[in-house]
């Protein structure tokens, strides 16, 4: 296992045979042991409808206090069938050293793990949500980058600090009545959330992907270090155009009332934390997209691999030191999450993945992503050095 002092974070996915939820749940609760420390679970699965949406992250939520007592990581669930039918889990852990100090934190009933050393604070917030039953889209964005700003400011944090996002958006590229697009409308929101914020080392890493059921929901890693012991940059990718410099011509629906135009989604291709001679690498969500503009046409095998491709490229040795990170060879890539929009296609493209990564530690869950084209989004995380 690759491990680096003091900003490592280790994913691990354990997945159970498809059973009633509950006993799914228990499953997999029973089945996890901690190795280091615990600071996300993250919970995938199908249910049926919002109500039942509800009823299984509460559900989810008690079983996470009554397993961690006070102790507990931050939790989310997200809506997206995965290729076992069954129930899938990835935790994030972290393994503290002697000077790191550890807090399990609540802000109203929203609670978030704070980790300290002399000079660097980091932030673990998971399963933010709006009201998932009543509000709309464009409500629950603005509820949610609302109740995430709170969290900052009592922690000192600035927005700027938030180093890696995950955006859950409820039918991704479905427009409502008023000719509203979902992602665009989450995309306006999180433009107002970061207006006026210096982003001195570039947005956040993020992936926008769509989920069954839902609404809104974000997961943020926020890292403060004013010693300057890390740095973190952003990474482009001069395959792709960034997507905070797409043109209006790739964006849909109607912009929202506050603006001028309908705004771009506002992410790095990827996110570097880098610390003396190592680090590690925040891949964004990833697609079949270059330029600014889809690869169509082609099949998921083929979208398959221009995704690899880019990301591959996004994380060279060259890319790295062009983006300012003393990398002496290629990013090693330790996880991904692999999104694909058609069960048709889900075994092809883990044929494609696992015959380029054979070793890779992954899980396929069934999703729209962001564009109606779009076959498949791979994301993941890499170590540096």
């Amino acid at each position: 296992m690759i491990t680096h002092e003091n900003i490592e974070i280790i994913h691990y996915f354990l997945q159970v045979d498809k059973a009633p939820f509950k006993v799914m749940l228990a499953q997999l609760l029973a089945e996890y042991k901690a190795i280091h420390t615990p600071v996300r679970i993250v919970i995938f699965d199908a249910p049926v409808d919002n109500e039942e949406y509800v009823a299984r992250f509460a559900c989810i939520r008690e079983a996470v206090k009554e397993l961690f007592k006070e102790k507990q990581p931050s939790v989310s669930y997200v809506a997206q069938p995965p290729q076992s039918m069954g129930l899938v889990m990835e935790v994030h852990e972290v393994q503290l050293t002697e000077q790191d100090h550890i807090e399990y934190r609540m802000l109203g009933d929203l609670p978030y793990i704070i980790i300290e050393r002399e000079g660097c604070k980091r932030l673990f917030l998971s399963g933010v949500t709006g009201d998932v039953l009543h509000q709309s889209i464009r409500e629950q964005s603005h509820e949610v980058f609302s109740r995430i700003a709170k969290v900052l400011e009592t922690e000192g944090m600035p927005v700027s600090s938030i180093i890696r996002q995950w955006n859950y958006i409820e039918k991704i590229t479905a427009c409502d009545a008023t000719g509203h697009q979902h992602y665009q409308d989450f995309n306006d929101a999180r433009s107002l959330f970061y207006n006026g914020v210096e982003w001195t080392t570039g947005y956040p890493a993020a992936t926008g992907i769509g989920t069954q059921w839902g609404g809104i929901m974000i997961d943020v890693d926020a890292l403060l270090c004013k010693d300057g012991s890390v740095r973190v940059l952003g990474v482009d990718n001069p395959l792709q155009i960034a997507a905070h410099a797409y043109s209006q011509n790739v964006l849909l629906g109607e912009k929202d009332a506050a603006l001028p135009q309908k705004t771009t989604p506002k992410f790095e291709r990827a996110k570097a934390v880098w610390k003396e001679d190592h680090g590690f690498v925040y891949v964004s969500g990833t697609a079949a997209i270059r330029g600014e503009q889809s690869l169509e046409g082609v099949g998921i095998e083929q979208q398959t691999l221009t995704t690899l491709e880019n990301i591959e490229y996004l994380v060279s040795h060259d890319n790295l030191n062009r983006s300012g990170i003393p990398a002496t060879e290629n990013a090693t890539l330790i996880t991904f999450r692999v999104y694909v929009k058609r069960w048709e296609d889900m075994e092809k493209a883990r044929q494609v993945v696992t015959e380029r990564y054979p070793d890779l530690p992954a899980i396929y869950t069934l999703t729209d992503v962001c564009r109606s084209e779009l076959l498949i989004e791979i994301e993941g995380m890499g170590v540096l050095c």
